[in-house]
């Protein structure tokens, strides 16, 4: 019982200590709604305002109450699966490392942060947390810092999971240029696949279903035999962990020549 008295007033000191936000009423940033309701833009695009819009605002993540107790690491409601961030002690005086204790399992089995527009977003998600406005920087830094360093944007209702490479580049205090328009990159990925032999040109677009696509010109002078063994080796430069912080998904489109 003295422990949990104690969770709740360091809690309670927190959330009563001043913060930029002190006069936040938790409703949603107008324009980041407005970002996020143009569903009719590319989705390279929209993912592309949708994080200039929230990188401008502040974003809410979720506080628990009280102290997570318990064996399990999984919190069983509706939408993706919760876990709670091994190692962690909660009500740490950092809302953002708290709010890693309530990580987000995502399909692909990655752990997010869980992010916030609004707190009526929160507690359409959970109804025990508290709603805790911070710079989107220091979301970013302990999304990086304590899990698979991704955002996923109002879990629960919309589980918009947010790039990699956005969020690394946001908790670096550096600007996020996606893959599509990003021409060092680019040239990066050209350098190598244009080593593989058989390749005989690469060309990018922006990926429908993932945020890069790259067309891979192969030599079909070897037969269809040749072809596949190139696109292998394209494959594996492709799935190397070292694009992890650059790009985020990958369309590997082959056009044989």
């Amino acid at each position: 019982m003295a422990a949990a008295l104690a969770a709740r007033a360091r809690i309670e000191r927190l959330l009563a200590s001043p913060t930029p936000f002190s006069g936040d009423d938790g409703s949603a940033d107008p324009f980041v709604t407005a970002a996020l309701e143009s569903t009719g833009t590319p989705r390279h695009e929209y993912l592309d305002n949708l994080w200039a819009a929230l990188t401008a605002s502040r974003v809410i993540v979720p506080v628990a109450a009280h102290a997570l107790t318990g064996a399990s690491n999984t919190a069983h409601v509706p939408g993706p699966v919760l876990t709670r961030a091994p190692g962690h002690e909660p009500h740490t005086q950092d809302a953002a490392q708290d709010a890693a204790a309530l990580a987000v399992g995502l399909p692909d089995g990655h752990i997010a942060l869980p992010v916030f527009t609004s707190a009526e977003a929160m507690r359409a998600w959970r109804q025990d947390v508290r709603p805790v406005p911070i710079e989107p920087l220091r979301a970013a830094q302990v999304a990086v810092a304590k899990t698979d360093q991704l955002w996923v944007l109002d879990p629960g209702t919309r589980d918009l999971r947010l790039p990699r490479p956005a969020v690394v580049a946001l908790a670096g205090g550096e600007d996020w240029v996606p893959s599509w328009r990003n021409g060092p990159v680019q040239a990066e990925v050209v350098a190598q696949l244009g080593a593989v032999e058989g390749v005989t040109g690469v060309a990018f677009a922006p990926g429908e279903g993932a945020e890069l696509r790259v067309f891979v010109r192969i030599d079909a002078c070897g037969g269809m035999a040749g072809v596949a063994a190139t696109l292998e080796v394209c494959q594996m430069v492709m799935v190397n962990p070292a694009w992890g912080d650059l790009i985020d998904t990958v369309e590997l489109c082959p056009l044989p020549a």
